[in-house]
């Protein structure tokens, strides 16, 4: 019986999720009420307030399946002999890939009041994973005369793959994710190399 209630849970949230998603693409999040959600998703009021106290509230649900995919991807991360620092950097390929898989709604976000909301969730979420991993090559190497602190590393690695997912939702044509993976990794994996290597 619980099995088929958190089905049934599951399934409303779900759709609820969708219905915001798909709405997202034809105008802008702040002028989005949850009437629309509700019609969209062909759920009762109620029953939306049983799960959200607002659609910010459905926004924010649904980035927690961005931080379980971050969490999965960096728990697969392998790295090459005598790299394992390239694990700290194992989230990043299948975050381009969601984000370029979803683009559509990543940019119509873009600009709105959620894009804060969105960026500071992905942020923290990033920052517990990195900061983890670089916590775990620190130990390993047992690196305590070094100058980067695994702060300011952490910061480093977050800072500049957020500012290199951004430019690449910005662009016009944006190449794929293998390329800006690529390209970020061009960026970060040599101050990593520097630190760990």
């Amino acid at each position: 019986m619980a099995a088929q209630m958190d089905r049934r849970v599951q399934k409303t949230r779900t759709l609820l999720h969708k219905a915001l998603m798909s709405t997202i693409l034809e105008k802008r999040y702040e002028s989005i009420t949850v009437q629309e959600i509700l019609d969209r998703a062909d759920v009762g009021r109620s029953t939306f307030y049983m799960h959200y106290a607002d659609k910010d509230e459905l926004l924010l649900s649904g980035l927690q399946n961005v931080k379980d995919l971050l969490q999965a991807a960096q728990a697969r991360a392998t790295a090459p002999q005598g790299k394992s620092y390239e694990t700290i950097v194992g989230f990043s390929l299948p975050m381009f890939e969601h984000v370029y898989e979803y683009r559509a709604v990543n940019r119509a976000l873009l600009g709105s009041n959620a894009e804060a909301v969105v960026r500071r969730n992905i942020h923290s979420a990033l920052v517990a994973i990195v900061d983890r991993e670089v916590r775990m090559e620190f130990r390993k190497r047992k690196r305590g005369n070094c100058p980067l602190s695994p702060e300011l590393l952490t910061h480093f690695v977050v800072s500049t793959f957020i500012s290199i997912l951004t430019f690449w939702l910005n662009a016009r044509n944006p190449v794929p994710p293998a390329e800006i993976d690529e390209a970020f990794r061009s960026v970060v994996l040599p101050c990593l190399a520097a630190t760990f290597g």
